[in-house]
């Protein structure tokens, strides 16, 4: 069990060193887009021309709950969002009595018609998985708050590019805010593809593990019991096999235990290395809102001192 321990913080560790050199390939098409869909929980994707799903990512700690059982990746956009709309109701985040749900959705694209037109079929797949449930819901563009779009207004970019930019430092501490403000909408999307796949490296390696561990315990197990199965089998009719069935039974009892105890030992490694990372993911966002209003601060700062300095100069005109 020990060893399965050291394997999960060896892989945690390992996810960070993907999510760093992850970054220098470029594996999304030039006309993808990011979606970002509140219902809440807020969850965000990135879908191709062609609507297939390249990249799912929870956005708050509902999301993470939301998107914990679903694989999205590869999935048309209409099946993606039907399975979302369906996972939402089943975990309670819609009331399937409520009287009004809104759906809030936004897009970005490097390709204004190819990300409107991606928008536009979010909206209508929302609407159609409330229509055949038969519940009162619908799909809205998404409406950012004043503190929102003012703060968009301050770094000269769009709510929707503020957001993509928020979403890849979130996920990379490695990138500051500043840059991934310089950077461009394909270069934040590819981070965040690169990002997901890090992630599925991580789940992988942790079944891998799994698996292995489980195999050596098959290994040690079965031929016993095929053994003892063999000789009561070849025992003659009148030969006493109480003691031989006894050794089996207590064999399988002590094989199903080890396997039911390796289960739960990765069950529990795996939460904890999941609350390791919202903790982690957690502090993060807290050191990336305190970068954010510092810059927010020196923004006001030179803004403050330029105006000055203009008024400075428009006193001395003639």
């Amino acid at each position: 069990m020990k060893k399965l321990s050291y394997v999960l913080s060896f892989v945690f560790m390992l996810a960070t060193v993907f999510v760093i050199v992850g970054c220098s390939a470029s594996v999304s098409a030039a006309d993808d887009t990011y979606v970002t869909i509140d219902i809440n929980p807020s969850i965000e994707l990135i879908v191709s021309p062609r609507e297939k799903v390249l990249y799912a990512n929870p956005l708050n700690e509902d999301g993470e709950l939301l998107l914990a059982n679903l694989d999205l990746i590869g999935l048309p956009l209409e099946e993606a969002i039907d399975l979302i709309i369906a996972e939402s109701i089943s975990l309670g985040f819609i009331d399937v009595d409520s009287e009004e749900t809104i759906v809030s959705v936004s897009t970005i694209s490097g390709n204004f018609e190819v990300g409107e037109t991606i928008r536009e079929r979010v909206k209508e797949s929302v609407n159609n998985a409330f229509m055949k449930r038969a519940m009162m819901g619908k799909a809205e563009d998404k409406g950012f708050t004043p503190e929102f779009l003012a703060e968009a207004e301050s770094y000269g970019v769009t709510p929707g590019f503020l957001a993509l930019v928020k979403s890849v430092v979130a996920v990379d501490d490695t990138i500051l805010f500043e840059d991934a403000l310089l950077m461009t909408q394909q270069d934040l999307m590819d981070i965040l593809h690169d990002a997901r796949e890090a992630n599925r490296e991580v789940a992988q390696a942790l079944r891998d593990e799994f698996f292995a561990a489980r195999q050596l315990i098959f290994d040690e197990y079965l031929p016993q019991i095929q053994a003892l199965e063999a000789q009561i089998a070849a025992a003659a009719e009148d030969e006493d096999t109480t003691d031989l069935q006894a050794q089996l039974d207590a064999l399988k009892v002590e094989f199903k235990a080890e396997l039911t105890a390796l289960r739960d030992t990765f069950h529990a490694e795996t939460e904890g290395l999941k609350a390791q990372i919202m903790e982690q993911r957690q502090l993060r966002f807290m050191e990336y809102s305190q970068k954010v209003q510092e810059y927010m601060n020196q923004v006001q700062s030179r803004k403050d001192q330029m105006q000055d300095e203009i008024e400075e100069f428009q006193g001395k005109r003639p």
